[in-house]
Parts: C-alpha cells; sequence; structure tokens
C-alpha cells in the first residue's frame, strides 16, 4: 500500500474536484515540510551573519574612537 493507493482511494471516494483539491493541498504541504528546514537554517544563518557584521561595526567604532583620544 503506496501513496498511490490512498490517492487512489480519495479518487473513489469523493467527487473529482474534491479529490483534486485534497492532492493539491497535501502536496502544497510536503513542499513546505520539506522546505522548511531549509528556510530554518537560512534565517540562523543569515541572523549570525548579522551580529557578525554588527560586532565588526562596533570594533571599528571603538577603535576610531580610541584613535582620536
Amino acid at each position: 500500500m503506496g501513496i498511490e493507493w490512498y490517492i487512489e482511494q480519495i479518487f473513489k471516494e469523493l467527487p473529482f474536484g474534491i479529490g483534486i483539491a485534497i492532492v493539491i493541498f497535501l502536496g502544497i504541504l510536503l513542499i513546505i515540510w520539506l522546505l522548511l528546514p531549509l528556510w530554518v537554517l537560512f534565517i540562523q544563518w543569515n541572523t549570525s551573519k548579522i551580529k557578525d557584521e554588527i560586532r565588526n561595526l562596533v570594533d571599528l567604532l571603538e577603535k576610531r574612537q580610541w584613535d582620536e583620544k
């Protein structure tokens, strides 16, 4: 009993339009489920990159103030 069996049962038991809507909805859920970990990793990577940039700017400002004294 693979995924084909479940899809076949959906189309047998329900009207055609509802079956198509369910299959499309399940496909969208599958895509979101597959892409969510990548999205989380991207956000973590981006925030760490931003933190590094802020640290660099703070270091530059401190160095600039130190050089002015």
